[in-house]
């Protein structure tokens, strides 16, 4: 399922129990870079997920599935496993935690300092 998929009171308990994983996952030095980067393919998100959060992503995804941990695992293979995280990933409430990850970094802005003051002299 996807998290758009939930309504009500059950988004907020799938959001409750997702929160902290999602949250390991989405500080990850190199999953940072990658949100950093316009038009990155969903498809590089699945690497540094699978490496470096493989018990944070399956929490996530099984209860995404409303499996527990234990059940989910039993049914995970080589082929169904980089599948679910790209569906996971290409989810558009997933895309827009990105996007606003992304725009809620400090922009550098054209100029710094204070605005030049005018020190010529106004004719009368």
């Amino acid at each position: 399922m996807k998290l758009s998929d939930y309504k009500g009171e059950e988004a907020l308990d799938v959001l409750a129990d997702i929160i902290e994983p999602l949250t390991a996952i989405f500080a990850d030095e190199e999953f940072q870079k990658l949100t950093k980067q316009k038009g990155t393919p969903a498809v590089k998100y699945v690497k540094p997920m699978i490496k470096n959060h493989k018990k944070e992503l399956i929490e996530v995804l099984a209860r995404l599935e409303n499996k527990s941990v234990e059940e989910y695992k039993q049914g995970l293979t080589l082929m169904t496993l980089p599948l679910q995280v790209l569906d996971f990933i290409n989810d558009p409430e997933i895309q827009n935690l990105f996007h606003s990850q992304s725009q809620t970094e400090p922009q550098p802005s054209a100029s710094t300092g204070s605005a030049p003051e005018n020190t010529e002299a106004k004719e009368n």
